[in-house]
């Protein structure tokens, strides 16, 4: 759809323009296939870009961007992207591992926290595997989608600055300092008017 396009090549415009860049669009209006599309595009054009894409995993959220991911890529609607969902599950003492030939890695954030197996030492290996210069490493940069992170992800900004070449944070309300807007917005109005969706009701924040 349009508005949905005209927002992805915003965002690509953006992504050349500044290492931090806001997206904000109201629940319903597609952002899980806009964020698909948009890094799509980016991954074709620049082969060494791959993205951790954070989620909330209270009500799965990850889970469902991971399952979206795959159908996209099953239906051939996007012909880039190679998704793998980051889990904490190994057998027993095993340590746990994160292969590095995938292009789009889905955190659930609460997965990485202290004494997680993922905070002891999986996902700090995958990073320096991924972003070492090659031939050691892959020689990569590493975009991070924060997708509904209003709580602080502080414990993954602890590696942002050595890591992430750039973050983008996708939300239907994201928490911006005063006086500041969104880089790029699809608006409510708009959204309605294109019956992406039908209204926008707004609750307490804490629901």
């Amino acid at each position: 759809i349009d508005l949905q396009n005209g927002s992805v090549v915003s965002l690509l415009y953006y992504t050349n323009q500044k290492d931090e860049v806001t997206f904000k669009a109201p629940t319903g209006s597609g952002k899980t296939h806009m964020m698909a599309d948009f890094m799509d595009r980016t991954i074709a054009a620049d082969e060494d870009v791959i993205f951790i894409v954070s989620s909330l995993s209270k009500g799965d959220l990850a889970k469902q961007n991971f399952e979206k991911f795959e159908e996209y890529v099953h239906n051939k609607d996007f012909l880039h992207i190679n998704p793998f969902m980051i889990s904490s599950e190994t057998s027993g003492e095993n340590r746990l591992f994160i292969p590095t030939d995938h292009n789009v890695y889905v955190l659930p954030r609460d997965l990485y926290k202290d004494k997680s197996k993922l905070k002891q030492g999986a996902l700090a290996d995958f990073l320096i595997a991924v972003t070492s210069p090659k031939p050691l490493g892959l020689g990569k940069k590493i975009y991070v989608i924060k997708d509904e992170c209003h709580i602080a992800t502080s414990n993954l900004d602890s590696v942002k600055d050595k890591y992430f070449t750039k973050v983008f944070i996708f939300s239907a309300t994201p928490k911006l300092s005063r006086g500041r807007r969104p880089d790029v917005e699809l608006k409510e109005e708009d959204a309605i008017q294109a019956h992406l969706i039908k209204k926008v009701e707004y609750q307490d924040e804490n629901e």
